[in-house]
């Protein structure tokens, strides 16, 4: 009899970080992506002159004009979050398109560097805002910065997190610490959340949003696909089928059990 093969731990962090990529997306983007990408493919008939098929260089003009917009809009009226957020995604945008359409590498870096400075920005408007200084950190991370300034900020983070819990926020903080061979840390991290969730699960006191966190941190980092998918069929029991989290715990118990049915292959095999 063959023993089973383990999935290759790359293969789960890739897993991992397109949840907490779409976990971040629906809390941070939603409601911007919903009007940035109706005005590009011409949803009001305003910005793409209704363009059927608009072409990378309509989206890139589309992007820049809103970024100009924004800009001008800070010069006027002073930075706020809620605008400094808006430039940050157009920016996003921005790089992508480059990337994706343009290879041009000096636009990119020039976004990305605006992009860190936002980011400083919102951090010093609101420093107890822990999802920027997550982006923060990320910022300074793919832009290669010391590594004394990223130590900074991830300390100052878990700080913050113990102090006023955010799984979603702790999660993605611990595929950072993973991804980026951070053993002790991650460790550390992942053992603090798991017992600041268990616990609120343990008491009654965890909602669905809560739950759905703690089935991640058992499915990935915990090994407990079990629990995970017992307290995933719960979540989907209590869920209107229309929520996000409803869709989230439907996507990642498939997925466990897809996992689990390649295991069984591997093991027979």
């Amino acid at each position: 009899m063959v023993k089973k093969t383990e999935r290759p731990k790359d293969l789960k962090r890739q897993r991992w970080a397109a949840i907490v990529a779409a976990i971040l997306a629906f809390g941070m983007l939603a409601s911007v992506v919903g009007g940035y990408l109706g005005h590009a493919l011409g949803g009001d008939g305003a910005v793409m002159n209704q363009q059927a098929d608009p072409e990378p260089e309509d989206y890139l003009a589309h992007y820049k004009g809103e970024v100009e917009r924004l800009e001008e809009h800070i010069d006027e009226h002073g930075p706020s979050p809620s605008v400094l957020q808006e430039l940050a995604e157009n920016y996003r945008y921005l790089s992508l398109i480059q990337q994706m359409y343009f290879d041009d590498m000096e636009a990119v870096e020039e976004y990305q560097e605006r992009l860190l400075s936002i980011y400083k920005t919102l951090v010093e408007l609101e420093p107890d805002n822990p999802m920027f200084r997550l982006e923060l950190i990320s910022q300074y991370k793919e832009q290669g910065r010391e590594e004394a300034e990223i130590a900074e900020e991830i300390s100052a983070l878990q700080d913050m997190l113990r102090e006023d819990p955010d799984p979603m926020v702790h999660l993605s903080l611990i595929t950072l610490l993973d991804t980026e061979g951070r053993e002790d840390l991650f460790q550390e991290e992942v053992e603090w959340l798991f017992g600041h969730l268990e616990s609120r699960v343990m008491e009654g006191a965890a909602d669905n949003e809560e739950r759905l966190y703690y089935t991640f941190l058992l499915g990935e980092y915990l090994d407990d696909q079990t629990t995970a998918k017992s307290m995933l069929d719960g979540i989907l029991e209590d869920e209107s089928e229309d929520s996000w989290i409803y869709r989230e715990a439907q996507s990642y118990l498939n997925y466990l059990q897809s996992e689990e049915d390649v295991e069984e292959d591997l093991y027979f095999d």
